[in-house]
């Protein structure tokens, strides 16, 4: 007898193990980053203020290159004396303009990254909240470094959450998970 019970305990905490399944997801992290607009808004912020440094330089830098283009011409004619005092003068020229792009190059990489680290957090918030909203008991993020290495396609929930955050950040980001979510489901409801 004892065994049978035994065997009957064993039954029912299989069965309520199995029952309780839970509801997992994946996000392709590279792709959510790669269409997010705000990402792609922040990355195309910086890449203009990138430009637009090197075109304010380049004045510059031609400048300096026709004065070292013509002292290489002229260096042959000169005194020693003057070709170091030229090669002086050009060379505390380009350390001028290499500080100059130094500069501006960290300033401007410094607040892209503090951007692009704010875009992150703010899409990690918001996948929390998403999950949290939809019934998930765990996203995982699928990226290069193999957090997953295989998921099954129903399983992914990019294309949500990227729909979703869009949305969201379209509307002055002030839409929750929830009403991004309505919005979506009226749209499916819709086709």
């Amino acid at each position: 007898m004892k065994t049978k019970l035994s065997l009957f305990v064993v039954a029912v905490a299989f069965t309520l193990a199995s029952c309780t399944k839970s509801k997992s997801a994946f996000v392709d992290t590279q792709k959510l980053f790669e269409e997010y607009s705000e990402m792609t808004e922040v990355q195309d912020k910086y890449t203009k203020l990138t430009d637009e440094v090197r075109e304010e330089l380049q004045p510059k830098i031609q400048a300096f290159q026709i004065k070292v283009d013509l002292y290489q011409k002229n260096a042959s004619t000169m005194s020693p004396a003057e070709r170091q005092a030229k090669e002086q003068e050009l060379g505390a020229l380009q350390q001028e303009i290499q500080q100059m792009q130094q500069a501006r190059g960290g300033q401007i990489q410094q607040e892209s990254q503090a951007a692009i680290d704010s875009v992150i957090s703010k899409v990690r918030k918001f996948i929390d909240t998403y999950g949290e909203e939809n019934g998930y008991d765990f996203i995982y993020g699928k990226n290069e470094s193999g957090n997953v290495l295989y998921g099954n396609k129903e399983l992914d929930i990019t294309d949500d959450i990227l729909k979703a955050l869009n949305t969201s950040y379209s509307s002055g980001e002030s839409t929750s998970t929830s009403e991004a979510q309505e919005e979506e489901n009226d749209t499916v409801s819709a086709e």
